[in-house]
């Protein structure tokens, strides 16, 4: 989800868990009201990004707990969230769960966020390497979410300076576990996400195969304020009286171009 205000932008992306009664109706709960209370603050801009992240965390939270209790559900639905602020060429993030925040520019990944899960601890203790986890049986399992007993612990990321040409991404695991940190950068530098990004989630879809995990992403790259973008489709600028889309997929070949990159960073795995 991207929603914006003239000199702010909020990006959200929600994981339902799947062993969980209707993780989806609890990823949408989280993603609709975080959305509400971003335009219901943001006039124009957040005066505390960092602050409104872990209060509408916080609320989401909670507003799912309220939905389980309404309905009568014999079990509280869960979901992972992370979200990030843009504001003032600055970038304010917070995540709860597994669900991952990417930072890349032109020298490559300078930041991506620590998932809750088991594997990760295992990892932290050098018990486990990253390429391990990735078919640990235990690799789905969090110990951090939205909907628990327990209050979520939000994990609240440093305050990034961004430049022109930096993206950032946000994905849940059915995304980032097919797809490597290494081929994430190589494929990142040079182009704009609404290049990449479908070609990343194809990538991700034929490596998940059938019973892979379900794919939500969204990104964005910044531009130069002295770009013209008047005859571009896939920018969003917010000084615009009308918000444009973003295109849906890039021309085939550049498509077909990126899929190689991202395999030959990879070349001893089949995609």
């Amino acid at each position: 989800m991207i929603a914006h205000s003239l000199e702010s932008v909020l990006l959200v992306v929600a994981d339902g868990m799947g062993g969980h009664l209707q993780g989806e109706v609890a990823a949408q709960i989280a993603i609709d009201l975080m959305s509400e209370l971003f335009y219901q603050q943001a006039t124009p801009s957040l005066s505390h990004p960092n602050r409104f992240l872990v209060n509408a965390i916080s609320s989401a939270h909670q507003a799912i707990l309220d939905y389980a209790t309404e309905h009568h559900l014999p079990e509280v639905p869960s979901t992972t969230v992370v979200a990030a602020v843009i504001q003032q060429d600055m970038l304010y993030w917070c995540h709860v769960g597994d669900s991952r925040l990417y930072l890349l520019d032109n020298s490559g990944l300078r930041l991506r966020s620590r998932d809750h899960s088991q594997v990760q601890r295992l990892i932290d203790q050098g018990l486990l390497t990253e390429e391990g986890a990735r078919t640990h049986p235990d690799r789905n399992k969090i110990y951090n979410c939205l909907g628990a007993s327990s209050d979520p612990d939000i994990d609240i990321g440093e305050r990034q300076l961004l430049f022109p040409g930096a993206s950032v991404l946000l994905c849940s695991d059915g995304l980032w576990s097919q797809i490597q940190d290494a081929e994430l950068t190589k494929v990142f530098v040079g182009r704009a996400v609404s290049q990449v990004l479908p070609a990343l989630m194809n990538v991700a879809e034929r490596r998940g195969g059938r019973h892979g995990d379900n794919l939500s992403a969204v990104a964005v790259t910044l531009l130069d304020e002295a770009l013209d973008v008047s005859q571009r489709s896939d920018v969003l600028d917010t000084h615009m009286a009308l918000s444009r889309r973003r295109s849906s997929t890039p021309a085939r070949v550049q498509e077909e171009e990126m899929h190689r990159e991202i395999l030959a960073s990879r070349p001893d795995k089949p995609v």
